[in-house]
């Protein structure tokens, strides 16, 4: 699984997508590799945190429903 692939799933709205490949990818280093790559495609530190935190809240959300 490419992580472009799963951002393009929350930019998109498709947050479950988002979760389910986010295990797909493997759970533990998937929040790392995610950060780099924000920092890659985002200039401003303010939307590598938006992005972060709706992924991270999205996922936690979904998963314990």
């Amino acid at each position: 699984m490419d992580i472009e692939i799963i951002h393009e799933s929350l930019v998109n709205g498709q947050r479950r997508q988002m979760a389910n490949q986010i295990d797909e990818y493997g759970l533990y280093d998937f929040w790392e590799d995610y950060l780099r790559y924000l920092q890659m495609i985002c200039l401003e530190q303010t939307d590598r945190l938006v992005w972060f935190a709706d992924a991270v809240i999205s996922y936690h959300r979904i998963r314990n429903e």
